[in-house]
């Protein structure tokens, strides 16, 4: 009998990875249309319809390390980092070069309430589900009692997409991050 190793034990794979890494990567998140107040600041909460363009464009993007979006370079002598014209949530997005130099796009915002933290997270979800499962991507998700975990991921050569929400102090901080491809 011949071994073959099927679709659906790919797919076992890649769930298995997508959740490996949405537990243990730190993202930066921020969201986009209907707005909260976070301490003052008006925080990006959802991705309107237009914006699938633009998570379609970092996706792109991550081939040539971002560079389109990249602004002025972060003074910081431990990491190779930039600021982006970019934000897909929050006002602090940022583009990081790793030891091996692939780049990582990372947005970050925090805020206050755990209730307005969830549902956040739970539409900007629902919204990158609607722009990314049309095209074939995965998505898994993981909660806790103090986070909530969203991977987004379509091959082993494809950036991961993921959100994430964390319960940090008093108060929370969601990350949205597109990082090098499961197979890298």
């Amino acid at each position: 009998m011949k071994n073959y190793i099927t679709p659906s034990i790919v797919a076992f794979i890649l769930v298995i990875a997508f959740i490996l890494a949405g537990c243990t990567s730190k993202t930066n998140q921020t969201t986009t249309t209907a707005t909260t107040t976070t301490t003052n600041q008006s925080v990006k909460t959802t991705v309107t319809p237009d914006e699938c363009s633009t998570i379609n464009n970092l996706i792109n993007g991550y081939e040539s390390g971002f560079n389109s979006i990249k602004t002025d370079k972060v003074n910081n002598k431990f990491t190779n980092q930039w600021r982006t014209n970019t934000h897909i949530i929050g006002a602090t997005c940022t583009v990081t070069l790793n030891k091996s130099e692939q780049a990582s796009y990372q947005c970050l915002t925090p805020v206050n309430t755990q209730t307005q933290t969830v549902k956040s997270h739970q539409k900007l979800a629902k919204q990158l589900r609607q722009c990314l499962t049309k095209t074939g991507w995965f998505e898994s998700q993981k909660e806790t009692v103090s986070s909530i975990y969203s991977t987004f991921v379509l091959d082993t050569k494809t950036p991961v997409i993921t959100l994430s929400t964390n319960q940090e102090g008093n108060g929370f901080t969601t990350r949205f991050e597109i990082a090098p491809p499961l197979g890298l």
